[in-house]
């Protein structure tokens, strides 16, 4: 691997050398933008084209469009729709571009065009095949927690604790090599544990984009499996202050919850702000044929963003606070073996509980605050440069089952478990200016982390911890062509980490230090070929250091109801990946398609100690079956398929299909906990008009989810569930509201109330998932005021 990285690094350095020799243009550039009517609605299936290139599209129901591939330079855009005047402008491109165009009626002159803003978008691998929830897509996995919105994508799946502690799996691979970032930021909390869901509120993000492959040259040494990016939309720079409302409720659990922005601009002075904050409340959920105890939860999320920017500068502020509280199944607590052995035999619980908002003991409560600063500085003589540092403060409290003893009863409001992290990050970024056929982007990033455990357990779970990160990245982009995309990356990445221990016999103090120092590098190639196909290619390699966690954990997870033992002699995981994807997309259809592999040495996991001495382990609070962290050598291989075909106008079927085999090569075996294959379907019938209603939509879904056979005979505690088909149906319709509209939208889910069990669930071995569910969710926009100009543009309009 030596001389491949080697060659990778002569590789990078040939395509700077050529900055001196390149003549021809980058053309990862894109335009972005709406199209409305002199009335300000959005207008539908307005055709758009760029006069000297093949490039095309049209808008969305809400008005929107992108191109992309676009070189620098000059570029005639011409939109086009019957009833309206034809627009062509021009626009001269030296990045990224995104315009309103307002188009008018036959009998008006009229034309307009606004340049909104132009920002040159966060380099990242390109190559790397990605996919994103936005829009109606979104809007739809409203109430739901991060990682089921992102199961709409394909080769994504969750592994969870229950219903409501969810996390999500990129191409069979979850936890610490999956990393999330939270509006820019690494998202740092005690996500080491496989029910430590992320502390995040999907309501902040009107994009949430899934990045399927290795991301380490990007954005280090935790993004092996993959990243999401949370992402908010731009502060507004049009004058006035507006906003939304969405609602959400569901009969299962009785859930309801509330979310609100706030935004706007105000005048003549290039500062913007937001607010936005939601509560969620949800009581016991209901399987089939049984309620499930405990299993309520609470949200209480809010968060402000003041940005002032200028032509050549600008800087901005965050703050957010989430906080949880979240119940665990009570039915897994067990007072001997052959109790255990009972419990996974049973179809139902011993106790079936009544609903119930009250989440009794048996909880997790997560706070976690985020606040970020960031400033960027552009000019044509160097580019742009961005600085960002943030401080992370994540509490997290686990209440078990059993109140802790004390005397006198001070201790019965106390949790079990008491985990404080705080985590600092700066990144510095500099995007270069085009020079010839190049572009791309120098960077540095650093963190400084510390863990403070003050439970009550006789022997931490964790040890105390600090730790210290740094890297170096560069990432280059080299247009060969129009059509030809090829670039590189290199990194170097340095991690410092010390542990803060007692030995359990003398009481003695001691620390543990491990240092780690380790270059990556990727390549990657984007064709994009005539008649709507694009092929890309990626390679790269990358690793990751063993959690505190895994090297340590000795101790009962109340959430998953289990033992968990860490490995002292657990070694850096490295990472081997390659993908390519083929893309189509015309008139009537969109193809994506990608396949993978992802040689692992050393991979970890969590193997469970069925039929091995201390299979289950005994201690006061009742007895778990047992799970080691290990290693081997793994490989994983897959496909993924999202595809959209346009029968007619009005009707569209979209299947997805999620592949994923995983090997364990050093003992010819198979992995534990590798998600079965995943098979949907959906057929959705749309009006654009009905009445009064717009965009009125009716869809009926399916997902397939065979049984999961590919695991080591005898490997587990129970064999994996059976597999399971559910179905869904969805009707939704918009409604005129001013310059907008209002979204009403009502789905449901398990329409069968099939009674199944999920593989990556770790409660499948005591109770099955929620049954039927109806959800009813409302997007009710609103606008406080607007400048006077633009008041009376309306009201000449409407004359």
């Amino acid at each position: 691997m030596l001389k491949l990285r080697i060659a990778l690094t002569i590789l990078v350095c040939g395509i700077i050398h050529c900055q001196l020799l390149a003549q021809s243009a980058d053309c990862n550039l894109s335009v972005t933008g709406r199209v409305v009517g002199s009335d300000g609605k959005p207008l539908f299936y307005v055709a758009l084209s760029l006069e000297q290139t093949t490039e095309g599209t049209y808008t969305d129901k809400n008005g929107q469009f992108t191109i992309k591939g676009i070189c620098p330079g000059t570029h005639h855009l011409q939109a086009y729709l019957i009833g309206y005047r034809k627009v062509d402008t021009v626009l001269n491109f030296i990045q990224n571009v995104s315009i309103k165009l307002i188009l008018t009626t036959d009998n008006v002159d009229l034309q307009t065009v606004q340049i909104e803003s132009k920002k040159i978008e966060k380099t990242s691998v390109q190559t790397i095949a990605s996919s994103e929830l936005s829009g109606e897509q979104l809007q739809e996995t409203r109430g739901n927690v991060l990682g089921d919105a992102l199961k709409e994508i394909a080769g994504v799946d969750v592994i969870q604790s229950g219903s409501t502690i969810v996390k999500p799996v990129i191409h069979g691979l979850y936890s610490n090599r999956i990393l999330i970032l939270n509006n820019g930021v690494p998202q740092e909390g005690q996500q080491w544990g496989s029910e430590h869901a992320p502390e995040i509120d999907p309501f902040i993000a009107t994009k949430l984009t899934v990045v399927k492959g290795a991301e380490s040259i990007r954005y280090g040494s935790d993004a092996i499996g993959g990243v999401v990016l949370v992402e908010p939309a731009d502060l507004p720079t049009e004058k006035g202050m507006n906003g939304e409302l969405n609602l959400v409720g569901m009969d299962n659990s009785r859930m309801y919850c509330g979310s609100g922005i706030l935004q706007g601009a105000i005048a003549d002075s290039s500062l913007s702000y937001r607010l936005q904050g939601t509560y969620k409340r949800a009581g016991t959920l209901s399987a089939p044929f049984y309620t499930i105890d405990n299993s309520g939860l609470m949200e209480e999320n809010y968060s402000g963003t003041l940005g002032y920017n200028k032509k050549h500068y600008g800087i901005s502020a965050y703050y957010s606070h989430f906080y949880t509280k979240i119940g665990i199944n009570r039915n897994t607590v067990a007072g001997n073996p052959t109790q255990l052995l009972e419990l996974f035999e049973l179809n139902k619980p011993i106790v079936d509980s009544a609903f119930t908002y009250e989440i009794q003991r048996g909880f997790q409560t997560v706070a976690h605050d985020l606040v970020k600063v960031s400033g960027f500085i552009q000019y044509p003589s160097f580019g742009k440069l961005e600085a960002t540092i943030a401080r992370q403060d994540d509490s997290r409290l686990e209440y078990d089952f059993d109140v802790p003893y004390s005397v006198n009863g001070t201790l019965d409001n106390a949790p079990q478990n008491d985990f404080e992290l705080v985590t600092h990050t700066a990144e510095l970024v500099w995007e270069h200016n085009p020079i010839g056929h190049i572009t791309g982007s120098i960077g540095a990033d650093f963190m400084t982390q510390g863990n403070v455990y003050t439970g009550l357990a006789y022997a931490p779970v964790i040890p105390n911890y600090r730790n210290y990160y740094g890297g170096l990245f560069m990432i280059e982009k080299w247009s060969v062509s129009n059509k030809f995309l090829v670039e590189g990356g290199i990194r170097y990445d340095y991690k410092w980490q010390r542990e803060y221990m007692e030995n359990a016999t003398t009481l003695g103090l001691y620390t543990n230090t491990q240092q780690y120092n380790i270059a990556s590098a990727s390549i990657g190639a984007t064709y994009t070929m005539s008649h709507g196909f694009s092929l890309d290619f990626n390679a790269g390699n990358g690793w990751r250091s063993p959690s505190v966690y895994e090297l340590y954990a000795y101790g009962i997870h109340g959430a998953t109801a289990t033992f968990e033992v860490g490995d002292s002699n657990l070694k850096v995981e490295r990472s081997y990946d390659f993908s390519t994807s083929l893309h189509y997309e015309s008139q009537v259809l969109e193809v994506d398609f990608g396949v993978y592999t992802n040689l692992i040495d050393n991979y970890i996991y969590l193997q469970p100690q069925a039929g091995k001495p201390d299979a289950e382990i005994e201690t006061i609070e009742g007895v778990f079956p047992r799970f080691n962290f290990v290693q081997t050598n793994a490989l994983f291989k897959g496909a993924d398929l999202d595809a959209k075909w346009h029968i007619t106008q009005h009707l569209q079927y979209e299947p997805k299909v999620t592949l994923v085999f995983a090997n364990d090569i050093t003992n010819h075996s198979y992995l534990v906990l590798i998600p079965p294959q995943r098979f949907q379907n959906s057929l959705e019938y749309k009006w654009k008009k009905i009445g009064k209603l717009a965009n009125v939509f009716v869809r009926v879904s399916n997902l397939i989810v065979p049984e999961q056979t590919r695991v080591p005979p005898n490997s587990d505690f129970v064999p994996p569930p059976k597999g399971y088909t559910l179905f869904s149906a969805a009707i939704g319709f918009s409604v005129p509201m001013g310059t907008d509209e209002m979204n009403v939208s009502m789905q449901g889910n398990n329409l069968m109330n099939t009674s199944y069990r999920d593989y990556l669930d770790f409660f499948r071995y005591y109770t099955d998932e929620p049954g039927r569910s109806i959800q009813l969710k409302i997007r009710i926009p609103f606008e406080v005021f607007r400048t006077r100009h633009e008041q009376t543009n309306s009201q000449s309009t409407n004359n």
